[in-house]
């Protein structure tokens, strides 16, 4: 097997098959408890297949009551190539979205929302066929998933910014702030998270494929530990500017009230300090 410098064990399993079809295996068993396996494998069905037509991938998928046998091939074929593309594309959108999918709801959402605004599709194959694009505010789509995004919050909406759903939900609808959209710039972190992790699955055939640096995509080191955090927003703190701001208007008024203390008739022998 050639030299592999994959880090996710994810994508280490499709250069293992891809290597034990080159060898000439036909009938290929993949054990796994993780979705996100079974989405690469579908998306890159056609890529594995191209050259060995006879293979048979099946994967093992789950435990105890939950247990069964995914035959890739039948799923394959019944969803049809684009299908097979979309199954991946599902992936990658609910790791843009951050939404919950632990749970059902956070499942439906992200459904009906696809369902609904069905255009979107077109951003997640673009991270999927140029892996580790350059993404911004202004591109196109980024644009289309933040009109994404609104409307897995409100289906109704009309709206494509994220800052005006937020104040609509919040001071309209009286929504609580964590059932709101993220702001513009959390999104944009969500986003190229989300790209730098389509680019890995989308090269997962290729057991050599030297990844950039995660810096700028939503990653950052840690100089002192070493270790990569998430980078949830360049903004600066809301509470940290209003304390500033407090601050420095205490400070002027203090200034004031004793130059106007000081220019008056009466003599005045105590200091006012206002409490900060």
């Amino acid at each position: 097997m050639p030299r592999c410098d994959h880090e996710e064990a994810d994508t280490r399993i499709v250069v293992h098959l891809k290597d034990a079809l080159d060898k000439g295996c036909t009938n290929c068993l993949v054990r796994t408890v993780d979705t996100d396996v079974v989405a690469i494998l579908i998306g890159k069905y056609h890529s594995l297949t191209s050259q060995h037509q006879m293979a048979a991938i099946w994967v093992a998928f789950g435990t105890g009551k939950n247990f069964m046998y995914l035959d890739i091939n039948a799923i394959c074929h019944a969803l049809g190539k684009i299908g097979q593309r979309h199954c991946l594309c599902s992936t990658v959108s609910r790791a843009a979205t951050q939404l919950p999918l632990s749970s059902a709801k956070g499942r439906n959402q992200h459904g009906m929302g696809w369902n609904a605004y069905v255009e979107v599709t077109e951003a997640f194959n673009n991270f999927m066929n140029h892996p580790y694009m350059t993404v911004t505010v202004n591109c196109k789509q980024f644009q289309l998933l933040e009109r994404f995004t609104v409307i897995i919050y409100n289906k109704t909406s009309n709206l494509d910014s994220v800052y005006e759903a937020r104040r609509e939900l919040f001071s309209q609808k009286n929504r609580p702030m964590e059932k709101i959209p993220p702001t513009q710039e959390a999104l944009l972190q969500h986003t190229l998270r989300a790209v730098y992790q389509a680019g890995i699955w989308a090269t997962s055939d290729q057991c050599e494929k030297k990844p950039p640096t995660p810096e700028g995509f939503g990653w950052t080191l840690e100089s002192a530990t070493k270790t990569w955090r998430p980078v949830w927003s360049n903004l600066p703190v809301c509470i940290s500017g209003l304390q500033r701001t407090g601050q420095v208007w205490l400070q002027k008024r203090h200034v004031r009230r004793t130059m106007l203390m000081q220019e008056g008739a009466v003599e005045v022998h105590r200091t006012m300090q206002l409490p900060m």
